[in-house]
């Protein structure tokens, strides 16, 4: 366990930050291979398929990853104040609500997937490709949401880890399991999608075994499941808000996809190695915001006000500096990464994922401070804020569909997310340094002043 309510600030964030970094290297690892294999094995029209179910999978995955990290608020909370007891019931109202949850989400996907892709104007040349990954991704949903919130309560008390060690396990297993199910049984885009699904079982399995056997003070009894309203009002409170955050950014990508789809396969195609490209480079940025989420929580708990402030800043300090290196990065080797994707694609398909990415690099620092204030406010229990900001995001994205795409074509889609980023950072940027401003003194400090009146 870390206990970030003591030490450097800046040596803690960097170094529970690392593993998480690593963890979702090897994560993101699972979808860049499936996008190189399939790419490689499969063709065009199979990335495009993989690319346009992108939106719904990202959605489901945020929603209960948000669902999970809004708990583990709760759950870092309580381990900061040294409440073990209560910590375990919030571990036993986590299990509880993110299972019926996930379910009602995997009920809702499969029932309507045919109607869902519909909606979101996919080509008939892709559509039983994409229906049927999509389909597998779903159902194996309830194998990502274990991990996910075994991994979430290790980070809320300070082990980030062992999550990274069983993850590399899985990320090579995934691969192996690519090149089998694909190159070997010729599954298809099904075979990516039970390869990614097993390898997260696998991830989910490992975990287990490893709080039984090394953290079993984190393992709940039956009577931690007893809870009064309060308790649930407060977990549901702080686990929707976060995956509400969550969710509206990827309606919003759900809505620009449907507009994306409309282009055609070369685009979308164009539009999926991009993404690809980009979902690696905003990894740093998830690090330090899971970071400042558990850091925010612990202090919160320990009421380690002015700690709180300090880590804000150097969180945001390593994500500046993330900046610059991946504006570098696409400048000066963005060719490289996309034909590592596409390659044997022309020059157009190859320029239009190019363009795409260096636009929306240049905006990574107004992105760099949205995710790492929002994160850092979410920490604090302050929800309502960064809901605001995404949807703002949401009703851009939607007249992005509606006025951007008309009138500019896929260069509206480029300059979407870049605009919105610089918005929202600008007003959650305000709004936060109001809110550290209006935050008490540390509990010792305000001790020491009381007795000093008397």
């Amino acid at each position: 366990m870390k206990d970030l309510t003591k030490g450097s600030p800046m040596r803690l964030i960097i170094l529970f930050a690392l593993p998480i970094l690593f963890g979702s290297v090897f994560q993101q690892a699972y979808s860049f291979t499936d996008t190189i294999i399939i790419g490689r094995e499969l063709g065009k029209n199979s990335i495009a398929a993989v690319g346009s179910t992108a939106s719904v999978v990202s959605l489901m995955f945020s929603t209960v990853n948000g669902l999970v990290t809004g708990f583990s608020v709760i759950i870092a909370k309580n381990f900061g104040a040294g409440d073990h007891d209560e910590m375990r019931r919030a571990i036993a109202r986590t299990i509880t609500f993110a299972g019926t949850i996930t379910a009602l989400i995997i009920l809702g996907i499969t029932l309507f997937i045919t109607p869902l892709l519909r909606a979101l104007d996919t080509p008939e040349s892709i559509f039983d490709e994409a229906r049927a990954y999509l389909f597998i991704v779903a159902v194996g949903l309830i194998v990502t949401v274990i991990y996910n919130l075994e991994s979430g309560i290790l980070r809320a008390v300070g082990d980030s880890v062992i999550p990274l060690v069983i993850l590399i396990i899985s990320a090579v297993l995934n691969i192996v399991l690519d090149l089998i199910f694909v190159c070997v049984c010729e599954w298809g885009v099904e075979g990516a999608a039970i390869a990614t699904v097993l390898a997260q079982l696998i991830s989910a399995v490992v975990c287990f075994i490893y709080l039984i056997k090394r953290r079993p003070y984190l393992l709940v009894k039956p009577k931690d499941f007893r809870f009064n309203v309060h308790e649930a009002a407060e977990m549901l409170g702080s686990g929707f808000g976060m995956a509400l955050m969550y969710s509206i950014v990827d309606i919003g990508s759900i809505v620009l996809q449907n507009g994306i789809n409309g282009m055609g396969e070369d685009i979308i195609a164009a539009h999926t190695a991009a993404r690809k490209i980009l979902s690696l480079l905003l990894m740093p940025f998830s690090a330090v915001g899971a970071t400042l989420v558990t850091y925010c929580s612990q202090n919160r708990g320990a009421g380690k006000y002015s700690r709180i402030k300090t880590g804000i800043r150097d969180g945001l300090i390593l994500s500046f500096g993330w900046c610059t290196l991946a504006i570098a990065l696409i400048y000066f080797g963005g060719v490289l990464l996309v034909r590592l994707i596409l390659p044997e694609e022309g020059d157009a398909i190859v320029g239009t994922s190019l363009q795409y990415l260096k636009v929306n690099v240049l905006f990574f620092y107004p992105l760099a401070v949205l995710l790492g204030v929002r994160s850092s406010l979410q920490g604090l229990g302050r929800s309502v804020v960064p809901i605001i900001a995404s949807f703002i995001e949401l009703t851009w994205k939607v007249l992005t569909v509606i006025i951007m795409i008309p009138i500019f074509g896929y260069f509206g889609v480029i300059l979407s997310e870049p605009i919105i980023w610089t918005v929202c950072g600008i007003m959650i940027g305000i709004i936060a340094i109001f809110t550290l401003r209006a935050m008490p003194m540390d509990e010792a400090t305000s001790e020491t002043a009381g007795k000093e009146a008397l």
